[in-house]
């Protein structure tokens, strides 16, 4: 029972509608005067060939007969210069299916000679498509209409658009398959012996047609067994909404490395038409080998063991996917179970399972050295699907880890009998090796997606720790260690700036519907810097909260923040050594002055309750479940939101994921990143996604997501909204603040699970707002309070599938309003996609809006606002 407890916020019943507005007008590119003519020169060559190939006897042979040519059946790329509306729509209305749109950015250079106006506006991006003899042939027809500058049919103007913007017309190549990025990987992985066997994952393009998929499938296994290779394993999730299908295959090292030198040789595996990608296998892995617990020597078996024991009886609402945690641990007992899905308990040796034991410790008692206390009203489940050795736990090499993650969750969430009913929270500290964020979403990123929206369950993922050295140009060892702590810092801090396009975030922590979590440096106990080992040192000085050295950093996808959050993960010294005139800083081993202490495997057979130092995003991520876990009891619990209330899964996991991003705050440090950014010339936008990019929204802060705060008061709801539609709850404001210049600041957030369309590049296809607006108002800007908005700004915070706004006083302006006044907070709902939303689908939300004072005052809001609602129930 909590003093100041989360409250329920009012919802009216009758649906609204979305205040629309007037969108922002942005330049855009248009076609020059006369350009028809320059494109229809320009694509001669391409039309041409499909005119003489319709005027012979077989078309589909003719086309096909040429390797580099548009043909049925073969991927072909439209590149425009801006994104074409609709396009999708009339494309599949005319029987082209299209499979992805990508929005190229920065990495494509418009060709010269395009006869544009605004170029310089052009934001080119790649439709991939898959045609049929008879699209081919609309197309065609299409075409010579607007050769001839004639007029369109009706409702096929976005075809007209894409010509007048067409920068390419070309087929799927080996060029996209196999991306520079992928080569990299796979280069550097190839043994030197051409024998030995290289593992490659081949995901084959995700139409919606099972018999296309089957005949690729064949054609690929036919090409691979000619190189003297064989399919390992496959996997297939056919959805109406997500399609995933690929192969593990198993191929001599000199075949591989013959594809990487050349391509687009015509009897190569890259020039499949059926093939989308060829990439390196996903390696998942727990964490980095310098982020492994350290042991916590002798005396820390018993230390301060935590006298409470769990409940066999009580559900698990957790589910941990990782290695196979040591279960009979003294204090893991009767708190975690394991469900063996994928047979790999029998392949991790007991003194082997340090990441999943140290995980289960993290998430059921927290750090041993400042808590350990049971967590509330849940056990945790694990289902291995990593394979633990000496130095990590690893993905079986023998399985597609997609298929691995999505058969664990099957048999978790789905069916008659799910081993994890109660489950609305995953936790995955685990992140794919070599696998940081690019730019396109990986197949397990777009999994989790789709799983949360699918199964409403919330996914916590690790932001992923750099395992490279972070360089420190211009300073020697000597100076380095003799300079003061704040200058180390300084130093650190621009590198990772500068280093950062190679320290992205680890697949799947970009993904849009998970809860990302980095790491902060510091740790959870009050603890001194104390002796650091010869050869470590503090880059940061104890008493402040920065990202940790190794954290991977934002943004994700689509540029939404990530992280989300940051969450303690130990303090992170490091170990200096110098390379070529450079510095080069790698994180040490967990110490007792800096790390987090955890259960751990025996080191002999006469200790069962070992016990070790561990730090990490992997830690950062597991204590965020463990709060999350908090929030859901304090919920409904005693006084809780939702007393005594049992609510399903989709419902409890976006409440805990709202409040652990509405919980969060940035530290002293944050602000003067920013303060400093912006005095060094930088754009407030660019100097807030600056700090974005490391800190996400702030560090989680467990009581913050349990009760109000001390000055304040926190109001929690739920709801469900459709395209172009709203739902309005009502804040009741404290009569008192009326006529009161006290300073005040105001929290509104929101969090939803979006459907996706992975064929799109606006693959989020719900977009979700709140507004303080009543019926026939225009948004109030000042939302009641004589308000202005606070960083992150409005536009950063509307990219992913969390929104939080962070409002404080204008000035210290004196707000005025009567004895039932609110603030009608409007939740709306638009299409973000470009047309990929249904007006039929439901979109669930919760929302969280916390009311704070800067000081103390002679009332109290949260009391006002409780008898508000107390008077409300009775009317």
């Amino acid at each position: 029972m909590t003093e100041r407890p989360i409250l329920p916020l009012p919802i009216r019943e009758r649906p609204a509608q979305r205040i629309q507005g007037s969108p922002p007008k942005m330049p855009r590119p248009r076609r020059a005067a006369g350009g028809h003519t320059v494109q229809a020169e320009r694509f001669e060559r391409e039309f041409s060939r499909l005119d003489q190939a319709f005027q012979g006897e077989d078309a589909s042979v003719s086309l096909r007969a040429d390797p580099a040519g548009i043909a049925p059946e073969r991927a072909m790329v439209f590149v425009s210069a801006v994104p074409i509306a609709n396009l999708i729509r009339v494309a599949r209305d005319a029987g082209i299916e299209v499979l992805a749109e990508v929005d190229l950015e920065d990495d494509y250079a418009l060709p010269d000679g395009m006869p544009i106006d605004g170029i310089e506006f052009a934001n080119p991006t790649l439709y991939a498509t898959m045609p049929t003899e008879g699209s081919l042939q609309t197309l065609r027809r299409l075409w010579r209409t607007y050769r001839r500058g004639e007029d369109l049919p009706d409702g096929q103007t976005p075809w007209r658009n894409l010509f007048d913007l067409l920068a390419e017309l070309r087929p799927w190549g080996p060029q996209d398959r196999l991306t520079r990025e992928a080569r990299e990987i796979i280069r550097d992985r190839l043994p030197f012996d051409d024998e030995v066997a290289v593992s490659l994952e081949l995901e084959i393009w995700p139409t919606r047609s099972d018999e296309r998929r089957n005949q690729w499938r064949r054609e690929a296994q036919a090409r691979v067994e000619a190189f003297g290779g064989n399919i390992i394993a496959r996997s297939v999730i056919s959805e109406i909404d997500f399609v995933y299908d690929a192969l593990l295959v198993s191929m001599p090292a000199g075949a591989v490395r013959e594809m990487l030198d050349n391509p687009a040789a015509p009897e190569g595996l890259a020039t499949l038409d059926g093939l989308q990608f060829i990439l390196p296998q996903t390696i998942a892995q727990s964490i980095p080998v310098e982020d492994e617990a350290g042991d916590a020597g002798p005396g820390h078996e018993s230390r301060d063991r935590h006298d409470a024991q769990f409940d066999p009886e009580l559900p698990a609402r957790a589910l941990l996917l990782d290695g196979t945690p040591i279960a009979a641990h003294p204090d893991l007992n009767d708190g975690v179970y394991i469900e063996d899905v994928h047979d790999l308990v029998r392949l991790s040796q007991v003194r082997q399972r340090r990441h999943a034991t140290s995980m289960s410790s993290l998430i059921l008692r927290g750090d041993l050295d400042a808590d350990g206390v049971p967590v509330s009203d849940s056990r945790l489940l694990s289902v291995p699907v990593l394979v633990d050795n000496d130095n990590a736990a690893v993905s079986p090499e023998s399985r597609l880890f997609v298929d691995v993650i999505h058969t664990a969750l099957v048999a978790a969430l789905e069916g008659q009998n799910p081993i994890a009913p109660d489950a609305f929270v995953v936790n995955l500290s685990i992140g794919v090796m070599n696998g940081h964020f690019t730019g396109r979403l990986s197949a397990l990123a777009r999994l989790l997606d789709w799983w949360a929206y699918r199964a409403g369950v919330l996914f916590v993922v690790s932001a992923g720790n750099v395992g490279d050295a972070l360089t420190v140009s211009g300073i020697n060892a000597t100076a380095f260690e003799d300079a003061a702590i704040e200058t180390r810092q300084a130093l650190a801090d621009e590198a990772r700036r500068a280093q950062r396009h190679r320290r992205t975030l680890l697949s799947p922590a970009e993904a849009m519907n998970v809860l990302t979590v980095g790491a902060a440096s510091t740790s959870s106990a009050a603890k001194g810097v104390g002796t650091l080992p010869a050869g470590v040192l503090s880059v940061h000085d104890a008493a402040s909260v920065v990202p940790a050295v190794s954290s991977a950093a934002g943004p994700g996808a689509y540029r939404a923040i990530k992280p989300d959050v940051l969450a303690v993960g130990g303090r992170h010294d490091v170990r200096i050594s110098s390379s070529g005139g450079n510095l080069n800083l790698r994180v040490a081993n967990a110490l007792p002055a800096s790390g987090l202490l955890v259960a751990a495997p025996p080191q002999s057979s006469a200790v069962s309750g070992h016990r070790a130092w561990a730090c990490g995003t992997s830690c950062a991520a597991a204590l965020t479940t463990r709060s999350i876990l908090q929030a859901a009891a304090a919920l409904t619990g005693p006084d809780g939101a939702y007393e005594g209330q049992e609510l399903p899964r989709r419902d409890m996991a976006l409440l805990t994921r709202t409040l652990t991003v509405h919980g969060a705050r940035w530290p002293e440090s944050a602000a003067d990143l920013r303060s400093s950014q912006m005095a060094s010339g930088q754009h407030h936008e660019h100097a807030g996604a600056e700090v974005l990019s490391g800190y996400g929204y702030g560090l989680v802060n467990e009581d913050l997501m349990s009760e109000g705060p001390p000055k304040g008061a926190t109001l929690v709801g739920l709801g469900t909204v459709r395209k172009d539609g709203a739902r309005v709850f009502e804040m009741p404001l404290p009569q008192s603040l009326s006529n009161d210049r006290v300073h005040r600041s105001l929290l509104v957030t929101l969090a939803w699970f979006s459907p996706i369309d992975i064929a799109r590049a606006r693959y989020r296809l719900a977009r979700l707002e709140a507004v303080a607006a009543d019926e026939g108002d225009e948004p109030d800007k000042e939302w009641r309070l004589k308000m202005k908005g606070d960083v992150p700004t409005s536009n950063a915070i509307t990219k992913g599938t969390v929104w939080s706004r962070r409002l404080s006083h204008a000035r210290v302006l004196t707000p005025t309003f009567g004895a039932d006044a609110i603030i009608p907070i409007r939740v709306q709902c638009s299409d973000s996609s470009g047309g990929g939303l249904s007006p039929d689908e439901d979109i669930r939300f919760a929302i969280a809006v916390t009311l704070q004072l800067a000081i103390d005052t002679r009332y109290d809001i949260q009391t006002e606002i409780e008898n508000r609602l107390r008077i409300r129930q009775t009317q």
